[in-house]
């Protein structure tokens, strides 16, 4: 998304933008590394990561569409809510599904994770694959294959 949203401004030759965003990003990203290492270990650095990413995303959008550069007509409002809508789907099947698998796997010593792990990806993918396809359609579906 964001080398997308940055290709806007290199189009128009105006390099500084997208970097002013990007170190901010950066920026976000170091100082809550600082923070969350300490209480979060590896999960507060992959948090400080993903927080930093969107920072830039944010910022580079946001400038995109002061300048006119992008607009959020009802088409991307729409398609915005439906992929976040895609995402609590599968949030909410995720956490059932690993809470099913918790208990399932309970007696089970040897590879316990790793099949919890493979029970994850499967329904994840079944259900955000047919989440996408039901909220969007068979055509946009092939649209999106075809480019």
């Amino acid at each position: 998304l964001i080398r997308s949203a940055v290709a806007t401004f290199y189009a128009r030759k105006d390099t500084a933008t997208p970097v002013k965003a990007a170190l901010t990003g950066v920026a976000v990203n170091v100082a809550l590394k600082l923070a969350l290492v300490g209480s979060l270990a590896q999960i507060g650095l992959a948090l400080a990561t993903a927080v930093g990413a969107w920072v830039n995303l944010l910022l580079v959008v946001l400038f995109a569409t002061r300048r006119g550069f992008f607009v959020f007509d009802r088409a991307v409002v729409m398609s915005l809510a439906k992929f976040a809508a895609a995402g609590l789907i599968l949030g909410a099947a995720l956490w059932l599904a690993s809470r099913w698998a918790a208990t399932a796997l309970a007696g089970v010593t040897s590879l316990r994770d790793e099949t919890a792990l493979g029970i994850l990806i499967v329904v994840g993918v079944i259900v955000y694959g047919s989440s996408v396809l039901l909220l969007f359609g068979k055509r946009w579906l092939i649209a999106l294959i075809r480019g």
